[in-house]
């Protein structure tokens, strides 16, 4: 039971003739009825200056019983906080402050310590691979959020081609490496962050076990281009033998997915190339041999990239409210738990196939499912 109960500030009180309406809105607001306004009184000292006892001794209209079982009932459905809490010991003043907003949300939540819920991503600790159009945008969401620890990888420098899509760079960025100019922007945005950059071309399997074993990751995401035919494959292994979770997003054209991969629970990269090779028997093949193009074979299977702005923004948000839903909730709350999301950005049309997890997968099935 709370020390100092109060009623969250994000859910207003309003006292009618007959009912106190705690709330407002669709799923947050609850009409409690009140004859003769014999709750009033009790509902206004929920103001976070006295305790339970200085409560039920200031309400002799209720006996202890009444006062305990609202107590309990407004606290079952989320409305109340403990105006005794450890913010301070949690989170510096300019801290407090620039994620005030996200508080008043997390204060929606049916939990009653919101700051609680702060902290825990402010120790979380993410890896990103690729910043570029939907990478930076995950970056920035990420640092929106209070992620207090977060790792980007990639090897390329900003063009001014880059700039129809990616938040993180401007144009005094161009020429200069995507990581540095990337380190540069978090800090001033979100100085709070601890970003870390790694300026690196990943060339096999073995980079990305490298990188992914140099910190404890709570999620990895993978939005990395190259190598074509390579990185995902890499990357899930990687993921699937750390047991870490894995997203993966990607723009083409019109066309956006994404999809999430928690080792030995759900379908995983590689259970996605056998359901595709089952519709398609040739996938696999065509999968090697896009890995063996090379010189003017790559350039020729390559197409330029065609992907808008509002697009990858949009990607990029959808990863970061899944990596938000996979620290808060766990990975039943996800919404691509063993699903891929699928949009056709023209005519904003979605769904979300239902993916197979195989009991043959080389990677996460048989002896290597854990």
């Amino acid at each position: 039971m709370y020390k100092k109960p109060q009623i969250k500030a994000v859910h207003g009180v309003l006292v009618l003739e007959s009912v106190i309406r705690i709330g407002s809105g669709l799923d947050y607001a609850i009409e409690i009825d009140n004859p003769n306004q014999k709750y009033t009184k009790f509902i206004h000292s929920l103001s976070g200056i006295d305790t339970v006892e200085e409560i039920i001794k200031n309400n002799p209209s209720l006996n202890s019983d009444e006062i305990l079982e609202a107590l309990e009932t407004l606290d079952s459905y989320g409305y109340l906080e403990d105006a005794e809490d450890d913010r301070n010991n949690l989170f510096s003043d300019d801290e407090l402050n620039k994620y005030k907003v996200n508080l008043n949300f997390f204060s929606t939540l049916k939990s009653s310590n919101k700051y609680e819920i702060q902290n825990k991503l402010k120790n979380s600790r993410i890896l990103i691979l690729g910043l570029g159009g939907i990478g930076s945008n995950i970056c920035i969401s990420l640092c929106e959020l209070g992620i207090g620890n977060i790792t980007a990888v990639d090897f390329d420098t900003v063009d001014s081609s880059n700039l129809n899509r990616q938040l993180l760079y401007d144009e005094v960025h161009i020429g200069r490496l995507k990581t540095e100019a990337a380190a540069e922007r978090v800090h001033q945005f979100n100085s709070s962050v601890n970003f870390k950059a790694i300026s690196q071309e990943i060339s096999s399997f073995e980079d990305v076990k490298r990188i992914v074993k140099k910190e404890k990751y709570d999620a990895v995401v993978n939005v990395a281009d190259y190598p074509t035919g390579y990185i995902d494959s890499w990357v899930n292994r990687v993921c699937v033998e750390y047991k870490i979770p894995l997203f993966a997003a990607s723009v083409s054209k019109k066309w956006g997915r994404v999809y999430s991969v928690i080792p030995h629970e759900t379908a995983c990269y590689q259970c996605q190339c056998l359901e595709e090779e089952r519709k398609n028997p040739n996938y696999l093949k065509e999968l090697e041999a896009i890995k063996k193009t090379s010189g003017a074979e790559t350039s020729r299977y390559r197409t330029p990239n065609g992907a808008l702005g509002p697009a990858c923004l949009f990607q990029g948000y959808f990863v970061g409210y899944e990596i938000l839903r996979l620290i808060l909730f766990g990975s039943k709350a996800l919404t691509t738990n063993n699903k891929r999301f699928n949009i056709d950005f023209m005519s904003f049309s979605q769904n979300f196939d239902e993916l197979i997890k195989f009991d043959d997968c080389p990677v996460c099935g048989g002896k290597n499912n854990g």
